[in-house]
């Protein structure tokens, strides 16, 4: 299977190592409700060394190992524009405590460059969470987060998404965060392949309401996006189609109402207006998605006479 999805890639973008891809300000809803600023920063380094078929961050990571203090290096640079922030995200398109892709002997330097961050989060796939992890938790000046993609709970699609994680594997690992007081933050696809139309919606409310259960405190819904090869390969074969505006709108505001105790829901906005047919509404409809983030609670569908979306809809 990994050879099969690697086949199917075009070339990656060329990166330097000594500058992040960029950074992101943003506002985000942190559990209990408040609202506080964030960065994300997306860092330049190795890439992860598992072929999911739905994934198309390797595009933007580098040729081989992360070069030793290029990480720090490019941490740098972000903070030079980042301001004081309450919340930063470091996503470097793999896991964080992967040896290749963080060396650890970068880890004393990235400690130094986070102090004054109160909320710090991670990504990693369900492997790599361990000793290494709740080191540097316990190390970090602030709040530690990691993140992992469930993507989704269905028991078919799940082993065919080639990343090797079993639902036991996610399991454990928000387990063990737990325990250690260590935060969880969810990825849940939403039009994940090898999963009917019809039964998308579905699988991902049932997929979010897995990750509370298993402790995550923030979820984050991604609509899958199409242009890694390996999904246009999939949709020949009817096993995957690409995500419409409908349904991300449907299942976010379904999303909102499930009794998630203090776990906030989000969508991830990213490349949104790709998925929409109707260049009328598109922006007034990616905005409510957007304060829907920031309030956590379903607004009024927008009603566009030129595609008929929202129109004959029941108003949250």
């Amino acid at each position: 299977m990994d050879r099969w999805v690697r086949s199917l890639r075009r070339s990656k973008v060329s990166r330097s190592a000594d500058w992040p891809i960029g950074v992101v300000h943003e506002q985000e809803r942190r559990p209990g409700g408040e609202v506080v600023d964030a960065a994300t920063v997306f860092l330049a380094g190795a890439e992860c060394p598992f072929s999911c078929v739905f994934c198309d961050l390797w595009q933007h990571t580098l040729s081989g190992p992360s070069p030793l203090g290029s990480l720090p290096r490019q941490l740098t640079q972000a903070l030079g524009e980042i301001g004081q922030r309450s919340l930063i995200k470091l996503y470097n398109a793999s896991s964080f405590f992967d040896p290749t892709a963080v060396p650890p002997d970068d880890e004393a330097s990235m400690l130094r460059l986070l102090e004054g961050f109160a909320h710090v989060t991670v990504e990693c796939h369900p492997r790599f969470v361990g000793d290494r992890c709740f080191s540097f938790a316990d190390r970090l000046d602030g709040a530690l987060e990691v993140a992992i993609g469930l993507e989704t709970v269905h028991p078919e699609a799940l082993p065919r998404l080639n990343k090797k994680m079993t639902l036991a594997d996610f399991d454990a690992a928000a387990s063990a965060l737990t325990k250690r007081d260590v935060g969880l933050r969810a990825f849940v696809l939403l039009g994940c392949p090898f999963i009917a139309d019809e039964e998308q919606l579905d699988w991902t409310l049932r997929s979010v309401e897995h990750a509370a259960r298993c402790g995550a405190r923030t979820i984050s819904i991604i609509p899958v996006r199409g242009g890694n090869g390996a999904l246009e390969s999939l949709a020949v074969d009817g096993a995957w189609s690409p995500v419409t505006l409908d349904l991300t709108e449907e299942t976010f505001d379904r999303a909102l109402r499930l009794n998630l105790q203090d776990a906030v829901v989000q969508l991830d906005l990213w490349d949104l207006e790709r998925m929409s047919v109707c260049a009328h509404c598109v922006d007034a409809r990616v905005s409510r998605l957007g304060a829907m983030n920031l309030s956590g609670l379903a607004e009024a569908q927008i009603a566009c006479a030129w595609c008929g979306a929202g129109v004959g809809l029941d108003r949250p």
